[in-house]
């Protein structure tokens, strides 16, 4: 994979600034144009790097250097847009509001530069085949439709018979490629190149780069559509149809050469600009999004009337507007078998229709607890601590910890459960310090790259030991382990979590599937269990984490699974307060204990001497 960020080395004396923003991908393009509007506006002044939840939109962006949360000259900046609040009346684009605010927060003007987001693809990406190309054999022109949505957003949701309208109108001319998130609602079109659930954010962009057009509601494919470069043979602007409806006012969402098709005006409930609902009915899972004053209050045949409105026949006009304007070309006749083979051959491998959503996610989880309350525990004995490597600077640490535990005076075994490859010199000081390991990175049952979370599971599924501490790399310990596995509360419950923060995990599954809310979330960093007395439970948590695109949205990363699954199955498990005292991580934000620092030092030395 090559490097996300920019190589270029920084000059002293500029601005550093880490801006943060962890919504969904279409924010996130948004926020890559206000990176590119800051150094436009004010080149050579600033340093600049990001932390998001899709690092793949930012891959080549030759915008970002590497900077590190810790140093001190770098400010951290949580980066939003309250411009979205005035957005029914002010005459502003969506394409303003982070600038609008970071120009605030940084006292200079930011101004947009362009009118569209700044996605970045590398010279070879850019000479790859697309999908379609390969399924089909033939570099073949097509539309990439996305007929669905998030669950927690009803009220976007066009019909998907309607697309099946516009998709039936153009056979033979258009091949259409259905994509979709897993997880999401994507009912499944006839007679389009079926890649729902199988293409990444990374291949989506790739995606787009080969796309004639593109139909969607408002959504990241609408921004990515703008955003992503065309290739060298097509127009400039790439083709594409919005179905918008009144939830959003057209001029905060509309870019200026996409054929947007909105009611805002036709209707009482957005004359004045857009709704900004949520849902189009509610579907029980506590949302704030489920409340009543977040609900359509005009629905049409089970649409909001402002998306009824549209109909097949004016979709079908706006994307022939491109084919009668030059623009686009419709498919020749090789083309057309190409485009019959490309759908024949994208309806091999998994369905995606099998994926959970909130629709399923009740009936699906009852029958994964049954089938784990049904497993058996395999032969385990004794106690153990499971240190967890999944990147070569896990070793130093990894290797700090164990050497930290024998100085406390702890002789249970270590295993060293890496999804890197150790060769004989990295072996040696482990051995020193008594620690078994175990090389996972040729597992046949993990896939590469080995994630922490499957090397966890795994770790978890393998070990011989009965009583275990987990730790992640960046854990220490800073008591002997012994007291831990001693203490009333773990032998009571064979679960001992420690938290990670407070209320952060969303209602929606808990709330569907009947099961409390906890009041704190879990780190799965570190924690104590009994394999024995939590086999089932350590089962279903995985089935949990093997279906983290749909879970990660309504639990709280690893530890919230985990609770999850015990609470599902109603075993029982503790909260430890005691997390300061008794570990250290380096993600912890305190100051770094001198004699961790010094057992780093001096392990970083010994894997590298």
């Amino acid at each position: 994979m090559p490097p996300t960020h920019s190589t270029r080395r920084p000059l002293a004396g500029k601005r550093k600034l880490i801006l943060r923003n962890f919504l969904c991908p279409g924010d996130l393009v948004l926020l890559t144009a206000v990176v590119r509007d800051l150094h436009r506006c004010h080149p050579g002044k600033f340093i600049t790097d990001v932390r998001s939840s899709c690092p793949e939109l930012w891959e080549h962006n030759p915008h970002l250097t590497p900077l590190r949360e810790s140093d001190r000259d770098v400010e951290q900046i949580d980066c939003h847009y309250p411009l979205i609040d005035r957005c029914n009346e002010a005459p502003y684009h969506c394409i303003h509001g982070f600038a609008d605010f970071l120009s605030e927060r940084l006292q200079i003007p930011v101004r947009p530069t362009e009118f569209r987001g700044d996605l970045h693809l590398s010279a070879d990406e850019q000479r790859w085949k697309s999908t379609v190309h390969e399924l089909g054999g033939k570099d073949v022109p097509f539309w990439i439709v996305n007929s669905g949505g998030k669950f927690d957003f009803t009220i976007k949701w066009w019909h998907w018979r309607r697309y099946q309208e516009v998709v039936d109108h153009f056979a033979g001319r258009i091949l259409f490629v259905q994509i979709g998130e897993v997880g999401h609602h994507h009912p499944p079109l006839r007679n389009v190149v079926d890649l729902r659930g199988k293409t990444d954010l990374r291949q989506l962009v790739r995606l787009v780069y080969h796309a004639q057009g593109v139909l969607c509601g408002v959504t990241a494919l609408m921004h990515f559509a703008a955003s992503v470069a065309t290739r060298p043979d097509r127009p400039k602007s790439r083709a594409a149809v919005i179905i918008a409806g009144g939830r959003e006012p057209a001029h905060w969402e509309a870019y200026p050469h996409h054929q947007f098709l909105h009611t805002i005006g036709a209707l009482r409930c957005c004359e004045t600009g857009g709704c900004w609902k949520a849902r189009t009915r509610a579907i029980g899972d506590g949302e704030e999004t489920d409340q009543p004053h977040n609900l359509c209050t005009d629905v049409v045949r089970g649409l909001p009337r402002c998306m009824d409105m549209i109909s097949s026949r004016d979709v079908i006009r706006r994307i022939e507007s491109y084919f009668i304007g030059g623009a686009n070309r419709y498919l020749n006749a090789s083309e057309q078998s190409a485009a019959r083979r490309a759908i024949a051959r994208s309806t091999v491998g998994p369905r995606f229709d099998t994926t959970i959503n909130l629709g399923t996610v009740r009936a699906a989880l009852e029958c994964a607890a049954r089938e784990a309350r049904k497993l058996s525990a395999p032969p385990m004995l004794g106690r153990g601590i499971l240190v967890l490597a999944t990147e070569e600077a896990d070793l130093s640490q990894a290797l700090a910890c164990a050497r930290g535990l024998r100085s406390l005076g702890c002789e249970l075994p270590i295993e060293l459960w890496s999804a890197i490859r150790c060769d004989q010199s990295s072996r040696a000081p482990f051995r020193a310090a008594g620690v078994d390991i175990f090389d996972c990175s040729r597992e046949a049952e993990l896939a590469l790259p080995i994630t922490c979370s499957e090397l966890r599971s795994h770790a978890l599924t393998k070990t011989e030991k009965r009583e275990v501490l987990l730790l992640d790399p960046d854990v220490f310990p800073l008591v002997v382990p012994d007291r831990l596995f001693s203490h009333r509360v773990f032998q009571e419950s064979g679960a001992l979590f420690f938290p990670r923060r407070k209320n952060v995990a969303r209602p929606g599954v808990w709330k569907l599937c009947d099961l409390k809310l906890p009041r704190e979330t879990a780190s799965a960093a570190h924690l104590l269990v009994d394999r024995f007395r939590c086999w089932s439970a350590l089962s279903l948590w995985k089935w949990i984490s093997s279906r983290n695109y749909f879970f990660h949205g309504y639990v709280d990363g690893e530890g919230g699974a985990a609770q999850l699954a015990f609470a599902k199955l109603r075993l029982p498990s503790s909260m430890s307060r005691n997390t300061a005292r008794w570990f250290w991580s380096t993600k912890s934000g305190e100051p770094t204990p001198p004699l961790v620092r010094e057992r780093l030092r001096a392990a970083t030395r010994s894997l590298h001497c």
